[in-house]
């Protein structure tokens, strides 16, 4: 049997070009796997008949109106509003009813779910990735929202992912970024764009939340990369479904306004099939040491043909 690995000559050592080649093949073969994840850190499938409330919060009390939107607590007056969740996913809803609007007419009424363990890049990085979609034909003025949240109560850490409605011809969903940031600004946005993307179609989304960049994908293809370090607050994964006020233009639409009955309502749902958080799928110090390799196998075929 031939001897398998690395020669060893101290101070220096030698590695043949064929177990180069074999070395190499390594990362192309992991992710061919189709195991190519690290250590999964949380996962749910929402293969049950109910949210998990040991790993999910419904958000009450202060924080959650924002834009024209209160989120639902998990009852009201005796009503469980609880997301729904069968057939191996959860569905947010929103209703353009609030019933418990102080002043009805004045407000939606939209779902949020919020990871209770918190995230932070480590050494390696994390991957933070779902599968959603809008059901049916959304008016414009909704957003379904996936991003991570870190904040201390007065400074945030966002990593966002939102489906913006009023696109829903379009081949474009947005991205966001607040690094360390108050809520004066709007972050550091810019849109994906994708020739032939629906938000109505089951997508996967990823965010990789590494220590030196941020990167987005969509199904597996990188639409955006931002350098930058974004370490300071461990962070939850939040997903919910609002609709904004006209501050945020881009997503806004006037003519989508609560109403005053349930008589009126009118629903309108986001799915989603699973959330995962796992640690970067390859090690970037796997590419660089096949990037190394290389070199050696360059410079070993010089010398023969020399």
């Amino acid at each position: 049997m031939k001897r398998v690995g690395f020669i060893w000559r101290l101070p220096f050592f030698f590695i043949t070009l064929r177990n180069a080649a074999a070395l190499l093949i390594l990362p192309v073969w992991v992710l061919a796997s189709g195991n190519s994840y690290g250590a999964t850190l949380f996962f749910d499938d929402f293969n049950g008949t109910s949210l998990d409330e040991s790993v999910w919060r419904l958000p009450t009390g202060v924080g959650t109106y924002f834009g024209r939107t209160q989120i639902k607590p998990p009852t009201y007056a005796g009503q469980d509003l609880r997301p729904i969740v069968a057939g191996g996913s959860v569905t947010l809803s929103l209703d353009t009813y609030n019933a418990s609007a102080l002043t009805p007419g004045d407000s939606f009424w939209g779902h949020e779910i919020q990871t209770l363990q918190t995230f932070l890049p480590g050494t390696q990085g994390v991957s933070v990735e779902t599968r959603m979609r809008f059901l049916d034909t959304p008016p414009g003025g909704l957003v379904g929202g996936f991003f991570t949240w870190g904040f201390d109560g007065a400074i945030r850490d966002e990593i966002i992912v939102e489906l913006l409605t009023n696109d829903l011809d379009g081949d474009r969903f947005l991205t966001n970024l607040y690094n360390n940031a108050d809520f004066s600004g709007p972050g550091d946005s810019a849109f994906a764009t994708i020739p032939g993307y629906d938000m109505t179609n089951w997508n996967t989304y990823e965010i990789r939340w590494l220590p030196d960049r941020i990167q987005w994908f969509l199904n597996g293809m990188q639409v955006r990369e931002v350098i930058a370090t974004v370490a300071g607050h461990p962070s939850e994964v939040r997903l919910n479904i609002w609709a904004p006020n006209a501050f945020f233009s881009d997503a806004y639409n006037a003519a989508l306004q609560p109403v005053s009955s349930a008589a009126e309502n009118q629903q309108y749902e986001l799915e989603i099939d699973f959330v995962r958080v796992s640690e970067v799928p390859i090690p970037p110090a796997i590419w660089l040491f096949g990037s190394g390799l290389l070199g050696l196998i360059g410079i070993s075929r010089h010398k023969r043909g020399a």
